[in-house]
């Protein structure tokens, strides 16, 4: 911790302490007013028991008011007592909170908790030493992006605790002890997670359904995800359609958020029945398959950005809007502003990123069965994109540009099937990757599993915790 900060402690305490001091003299004096009122009340009471003028009669009732006020006087002292330990409590309480000092953060891409922590002020010896005394929970070297964290300092300038959150579910509390004798004391906040099933009928669309089943606009993202090749839900959700859900639901004590959505069911008037399994097969690729084991996600994207509008078609002969010459346009151009991501639009391997003349920054990207896709006119390519390097459907790979021959800024965007280029919006998009043959039996096994029980409702919680929710059968508005 920078000096400052404990010249900053030293200053406060002393200031604090004269403060403290200060009141309870307040206190006691204002105790001896108390007391001194008291006093007089009780001498113009007692008074007339001394007048000639007071009658025997009323003697008996005159003790009993000065037996009452003394009594009362007696306990003045106390109540002074009690008052001034009731103010020394809360003041420490908040003099304890005013000078315990938190540092908050949270680690981006390319960034280290060291450099992070430098930058919040803390010393590189307080680093290294915390480095040190969390090693066999916290390795500091492989910190995932987008960890939270925060440390805790005690008036002496000491770290007490060290609070890491590597993903949204896991919470690590660390206290960090005086001496290196001591043993860490580790608390993990735990997640209990649950399955639960439910059913839903569209009224007016998907988005409202899921909120009045499940209180979750999550949830309606999610499937409209999963059934995203299958279902336009835009244009082709009609009322009276169903959908049945199998799904993850996460407690952090009472509810924390809805986890993935294991098994699916939806069926409309113009629709066909669908499914969606999800599996992980032992190498560990996930995926929703239908009933088949086929993957329903096609093997490529529907487009490689966010488009205002197609500036150019596919054609065997177009005007050159630049060279003002009529040759072939075997590319889509996609209209849209400067610095629009731009992602590839199926699994594959860079064997292109740079200069390519009038397509100016250009990428190509084998696919597998002999796909290859291209974009031109990027005005710059992602962070770190080189030739040969793997990429996944929908990663940002450049950003929509104007270099090379272009008007504007816009995406000239190709694919060619064993070498020939092709019409994109004519093609017919091959399907994702089915389940391995070799892991046929787990998939059936888990498979089987998830459709018993999304059709048997007996066996699982059903309390989804919304109110006056009576039946599996909920009507979406």
């Amino acid at each position: 911790m920078p000096n400052k900060k404990y010249y900053y402690h030293s200053y406060y305490h002393t200031y604090s302490h004269k403060k403290r001091r200060a009141k309870k003299i307040k206190i006691i004096i204002s105790g001896l007013f108390v007391l001194l009122l008291f006093t007089g009340t009780i001498y113009f009471k007692i008074f007339p028991l001394f007048s000639s003028k007071q009658n025997s009669d009323s003697l008996p009732a005159s003790e009993e008011i000065l037996k009452s006020a003394e009594e009362e006087v007696e306990k003045v002292p106390e109540i002074v007592e009690e008052e001034i330990s009731l103010r020394e409590e809360i003041d420490k309480e908040r003099e304890e909170e005013k000078e315990v000092i938190t540092i908050k953060g949270n680690l981006q891409a390319g960034d280290t908790l060291y450099e992070s922590l430098i930058k919040e002020g803390v010393s590189a010896a307080e680093i290294l030493s915390l480095q040190e005394k969390v090693k066999p929970v916290v390795d500091f070297n492989y910190l995932p992006a987008g960890s939270e964290y925060s440390l805790k300092y005690n008036p002496e300038g000491k770290i007490i605790e060290f609070i890491y959150k590597p993903n949204p579910i896991d919470i690590y509390c660390i206290d960090i002890p005086n001496s290196d004798l001591e043993d860490l004391k580790v608390t993990k906040e735990e997640v209990s997670t649950e399955v639960v099933r439910f059913e839903g009928k569209i009224k007016y669309s998907l988005y409202e359904s899921m909120l009045e089943c499940a209180n979750s606009p999550q949830l309606a993202l999610q499937l409209a995800e999963i059934f995203a090749w299958q279902i336009d839900f835009l244009t082709e959700c009609r009322e009276g359609d169903t959908f049945n859900i199998l799904t993850e639901k996460q407690y952090r004590g009472d509810f924390y958020r809805w986890g993935k959505i294991l098994a699916a069911e939806y069926e409309g008037e113009l629709l066909s029945r669908h499914t969606a399994i999800l599996f992980e097969d032992p190498s560990g690729y996930i995926d929703y398959y239908t009933e088949e084991g086929k993957s329903l996600r096609k093997a490529f994207l529907r487009a490689p950005l966010n488009y205002k509008n197609i500036s150019s078609y596919f054609s065997k002969n177009r005007l050159h809007p630049i060279l003002r010459i009529w040759r072939p346009h075997l590319a889509i151009d996609y209209a849209a502003p400067s610095g629009t991501p731009v992602s590839t639009i199926g699994d594959g391997t860079v064997i292109y990123a740079g200069w390519d003349n009038g397509y100016g920054n250009y990428i190509k990207i084998r696919h597998p069965n002999n796909y290859v896709t291209a974009y031109g006119h990027l005005s710059r390519f992602a962070k770190g994109l080189k030739n040969g390097q793997k990429v996944k459907q929908g990663e940002i790979i450049g950003y929509v540009g104007s270099t090379g021959l272009a008007t504007g800024p816009h995406l000239d965007f190709s694919i060619s099937k064993n070498g020939e280029k092709a019409d994109f919006l004519k093609l017919e998009l091959p399907a994702a990757f089915s389940v391995d043959p070799q892991y046929s039996a787990q998939f059936n096994e888990a498979k089987n599993k998830l459709l018993n029980d999304l059709e048997n409702s007996g066996e699982l919680d059903l309390n989804l915790g919304l109110d006056n929710q009576q039946s599996m059968n909920l009507e979406g508005k």
